[in-house]
């Protein structure tokens, strides 16, 4: 065998273990989030109970359990699960500054996101339902007085709402932390 030959299959030798090696990592890569336990409604869970609203913690360097989160943003969440009926979450926006709420599955994905800007009356409300709860209500509508809910879908039938609030000064925390906590999420009867 020349030395040409031996070259040839190490380099192919190495191009399938290269091409073998790639293809595990991606399917790790991918399949982490789906059968990791600690996800983020787990990390909530230990926070509150689903349907009530909770506050985060303030970013700060001992807070471990949310690294990532801004000092300047006051936050709170409420975990949702659709199974008991559609979810209509309340936010009042008085304040000047930026507010936003923000849906998400049960693994965190965002499906849905609004700012202070889509208030009506210093108030951004939606009623989160799943496909099926969507077509119940767009069925039982009144064609001459069409609802005027925001109706947000979720693709899970579990997940979780957060309510975020920038405060301009940090003597401004105080007030933004108050407005996230007045935060509500209440779970409406099915319609029949």
């Amino acid at each position: 065998m020349t030395l040409t030959a031996r070259l040839g299959g190490a380099a192919l030798f190495a191009a399938a273990v290269a091409a073998a090696a790639a293809l595990i990592h991606f399917a790790v890569v991918l399949l982490v989030p789906v059968v990791a336990a600690h996800d983020a409604y787990a990390r909530l869970a230990e926070l509150g109970p689903p349907g009530t609203t909770a506050p985060l913690p303030r970013a700060g360097p001992d807070e471990r359990r949310f690294p990532w989160n801004d000092p300047a943003l006051a936050a709170s969440f409420c975990r949702f699960d659709l199974s008991a009926g559609p979810l209509r979450v309340k936010a009042s926006v008085g304040r000047a500054g930026f507010a936003s709420l923000s849906f998400h599955t049960r693994r965190g994905a965002v499906f849905y996101a609004l700012t202070d800007r889509a208030a009506t009356h210093g108030q951004m409300e939606a009623v989160v339902v799943t496909p099926a709860q969507l077509r119940n209500l767009v069925a039982h509508d009144d064609e001459d007085d069409p609802s005027q809910d925001l109706r947000v879908v979720s693709p899970t039938a579990a997940g979780f709402v957060v309510m975020r609030a920038f405060s301009e000064l940090p003597s401004l925390y105080a007030a933004a932390a108050d407005e996230v906590k007045a935060m509500t999420c209440a779970t409406e009867p099915p319609t029949p």
